[in-house]
């Protein structure tokens, strides 16, 4: 059984924002995101609301709807704030969220349950990092629900688009310390399901 996605208005609010401007590549990898950052943050007190509607936006700054001349996680970002803010979140909440994806690009694990979720999650997606730590019936379960498609060369396409476009960005700093554009063809998790 692979972990439930929170069903409040606002998560429904979240998912539905998503859809309507991410292409489904980019969707399914928010889900996937939220998903495996759950399975591995297992905690039971991480405010799954706050973590599901983070990895829902977190790189809705990639998409042509909001992409601008910001950096793509602040746009994300800032995104979040606002939509929250319309539906009357406290500060402390929304900031939550805002860090969550600000911060889901660092390379040092983060602390606070939330920004670990959504950055566990996204780099499970991206690389493989953390792979290991899923029971291989979620990984297949949630490979299933809400498959890659051509999530590699896209995100790859995207990710140095950016690095180029923001070059002290956070794309641009995984590119120089990990040639992060090698992972992507190179996921475990691509070669753990059947396609």
């Amino acid at each position: 059984m692979i972990p439930s996605i929170p069903h409040s208005p606002t998560a429904q609010a979240a998912a539905d924002l998503a859809a309507e401007a991410a292409p489904a590549y980019l969707l399914n990898h928010s889900y996937r995101t939220y998903l495996f950052g759950r399975c591995v943050v297992a905690k039971p007190e991480v405010d799954e609301e706050a973590a599901f509607v983070a990895a829902m936006i977190h790189d809705l700054g990639l998409t042509d709807t909001y992409a601008g001349e910001s950096e793509f996680a602040r746009i994300g970002a800032d995104l979040a704030c606002r939509f929250l803010e319309a539906r009357g979140w406290d500060l402390d909440r929304i900031h939550l969220v805002e860090e969550a994806i600000l911060r889901h690009t660092n390379l040092v694990a983060e602390e606070v349950p939330v920004w670990r979720l959504v950055q566990a999650g996204a780099a499970v997606d991206v690389a493989g990092l953390g792979h290991e730590e899923l029971e291989p019936d979620h990984l297949a379960g949630i490979l299933k629900t809400y498959p890659r498609l051509d999530f590699a060369s896209s995100m790859r396409s995207r990710f140095l688009e950016e690095a180029r476009k923001h070059p002290e960005g956070a794309f641009a700093h995984l590119e120089r310390v990990v040639t992060l554009s090698d992972h992507f063809g190179t996921n475990p998790i691509d070669g753990s399901h059947p396609s």
